[in-house]
């Protein structure tokens, strides 16, 4: 059904994503491999882009965001470049979404409304690739995913500044939209309305001239159809691998430093003692001393509270410092005074008094500093290996910084440099059909397609904490058709059926004027002078014709039918020039949906979201319009055009 609005409305769903800021920024490194080079086409220079009322959108910080979102649209589709992105509407899209959220940011600042430092401080620690191992926010990680991405921390909190402001303004725009009864019943009654015709088909195959194509003419159809042979860009990737077991024979923990970590945590090494408790907490001393009364008078614990209508909760095996913890140090020593199998006395924490029961004691034995030595020396081991790990990937980012060439890192490093052919972003080989990437490749590819061709090579993560590759770009092929010798035999077999499509087209027009004239398909059929496949009936509804374009399965003949008038015939191509259709529409049986309250709700939630977003948009203008917004269309163009030009 949604998609089935979505062609009826000129409004999309999902406005308010499309209208207010995406974060940009913050896509790149909540969903993007961040040790990449920070843009495909470089920005020469920072003019201003836009003047949104008392702020400045330069040409560096849209280049910047065209650069990331094109990134995040490539791992959908990882053929397409950044040309093909830009025309295509990418450039625009991005440069609307920047100036409505520079226009709701200084709206919201004019007003009072602001995004506070502990705000935007909470969201960029919830960024996954700000964390460190352990999950919490990592300076280090911070500063180093900034520097890889080419911006600076006031960039950064700007973005997410703008964005809070947004999720701040903009849904209240939409709320409590109403929409009329008299408008949802007919849009509803269309979902059953059910149409009934007849498809034929009328194939290019059939028409096909099998004698070879003059030179001249193969060569004029490979030129007017060169786009559809182009090869997307390849890349030659050199890199080399390594992982943390670079160090296992480097590395051994001395007899100091283990000694060390014994004594610091001669707690854990130390005789202790767990108890397996179970326990009812009471709200005050009378209530527990009388449940006690009744343990010790034979009632288990769990029937004990169950009379007062509680229930007994299973603490299971706990330290003393941990049940401190859990309830507080009254309750821990009174449960640690008492004998297995006992029950101590009431006793208080902030939650009320506890009933403690004591079902087993566990004396855990001290170990001395040889019985703990392997654990030990394991815990430094690996320690010390993330230590060196780390160290020697900064190591190797500087001195690529400094201006060192991927052999110069590898050769210090006793690494081997591999070399792949020229891949697609995807990871085939389109001169090695057979080619199969190392798995490995799914991590480098994506940042080797996001550098430009004289970026520094790059140190990247393949396994977190695991394994890592420096690898570098060797050679950019852009896309572009192969030579027409090279494919000439399939451009040979395209263009017979492209001529056969012209004529299987001519014979289509003819029964389609013939059937609009009045003559049944099946006779204008027969005097095409063609051995034709017979006509197919067809019915479906519209709500079957939703059902399937979520599905993506829509054959093309039926959303023709139901874009037609009724006692029409129309003709349709086919898809990869396998010839035409020639759809007729007999009859349309109107649905009435009055009595469907299932559909007409959803229909109106439907129009609910439509509405909310409409509401938004015009907000989202009026705030434009309020503060201002002048375009220097001028270094928009020119941005537009370098960035088009570099790819």
């Amino acid at each position: 059904m949604i998609s089935f609005f979505r062609r009826i409305f000129s409004s999309k769903i999902g406005l308010f994503l499309t209208f207010c800021f995406v974060g940009l920024i913050a896509i790149a490194f909540a969903t993007a491999d961040v040790s990449g080079s920070g843009a495909f086409g470089g920005v020469t220079g920072s003019g201003t882009a836009a003047q949104v009322g008392k702020t400045e959108l330069t040409t560096a910080e849209l280049g910047s965001s065209v650069n990331n979102a094109f990134r995040s649209e490539q791992r959908e589709n990882t053929s397409l470049d950044l040309k093909t992105y830009i025309d295509g509407g990418g450039f625009d899209s991005v440069l609307e979404r920047m100036i409505n959220s520079f226009a709701i940011a200084d709206f919201g600042n004019q007003h009072g409304i602001i995004a506070g430092k502990r705000l935007v401080d909470s969201e960029i620690a919830g960024i996954q690739a700000f964390q460190g191992a352990d999950g919490q926010f990592n300076e280090e990680n911070f500063r180093r995913a900034l520097q890889q991405q080419g911006l600076n921390e006031k960039q950064l909190r700007a973005d997410f500044s703008r964005n809070l402001l947004a999720e701040q303004l903009l849904p209240v725009s939409g709320f409590g939209t109403a929409v009329p009864q008299k408008l949802v019943v007919p849009y509803t009654s269309l979902l059953l309305e059910a149409r009934e015709g007849k498809v034929a088909v009328i194939p290019s195959a059939i028409f096909v001239d099998t004698s070879k194509p003059a030179d001249a003419a193969l060569a004029a159809f490979y030129s007017e159809n060169s786009s559809n042979y182009t090869i997307p860009e390849r890349r030659t990737v050199s890199y080399a691998l390594f992982s943390k077991d670079r160090f296992n024979d480097k590395i051994n923990p001395t007899a100091e430093e283990i000694q060390g970590y014994y004594n610091l945590n001669k707690a854990r090494y130390s005789a202790s003692q767990t108890r397996n408790l179970e326990q009812v907490v009471l709200p005050t001393k009378e209530a527990a001393q009388a449940m006690a009364d009744k343990i010790t008078g034979g009632m288990t614990l769990a029937a004990a509270a169950q009379s007062v209508g509680l229930s007994a909760a299973e603490v299971g095996s706990v330290s003393k410092v941990d049940f401190v913890g859990m309830a507080s140090q009254a309750v821990a020593d009174a449960a640690f005074r008492t004998d297995a199998g006992g029950l101590s006395p009431p006793s208080q924490s902030a939650l009320g008094w506890h009933i403690v029961k004591v079902n087993s004691v566990d004396q855990i034995a001290g170990r001395s500093l040889e019985e703990a030595r392997a654990e030990i020396v394991a815990v430094l081991k690996a320690e010390q290996i993330d230590e060196a790990l780390a160290e020697l990937t900064v190591k190797m980012e500087d001195e690529f910084a400094a201006g060192s060439s991927l052999a110069d890192v590898a050769a210090a490093e006793e690494l081997n440099i591999e070399a792949t052919p020229k891949l697609l972003a995807n990871g085939q080989n389109p001169d090695d059909p057979d080619f199969r990437p190392i798995a490995e490749m799914q991590r480098i590819l994506p940042v080797a397609f996001s550098m430009d061709e004289d970026s520094d090579p790059q140190v990247i993560e393949i396994l977190p904490g695991q394994q890592y590759a420096i690898l570098h770009v060797t050679e950019i092929n852009a896309a572009a058709p192969p030579p027409l010798k090279s494919i000439e035999e399939r451009v040979g077999r395209d263009y017979m059926l492209d001529e056969g499509s012209k004529k299987a087209k001519a014979v289509a027009d003819t029964i389609a004027k013939k059937v609009a004239d009045g003559m049944a398909l099946s006779k204008a059929m027969s005097e095409a002078n063609a051995q034709l496949p017979a006509a197919e009936t067809v019915s479906s509804t519209r709500a079957d014709l939703a059902r399937q374009s979520q599905q993506g399965q829509v054959p093309p003949p039926l959303t023709l039918m139901f874009s037609m008038a009724e006692g029409t015939a129309k003709t349709l191509r086919a898809p990869q020039n396998r010839g035409w259709f020639i759809v007729q529409l007999d009859k349309i049986i109107p649905g009435d949906a009055a009595a469907r309250t299932d559909l007409l709700e959803a229909t109106k939630q439907q129009f609910k979201q439509v509405f909310g977003n409409e509401y938004t948009e015009q907000f989202i203008n009026a705030m434009k319009a309020d503060i201002g917004v002048e375009r220097n269309q001028g270094a928009i163009s020119a941005l537009k055009s370098q960035l088009s030009g570099r790819n």
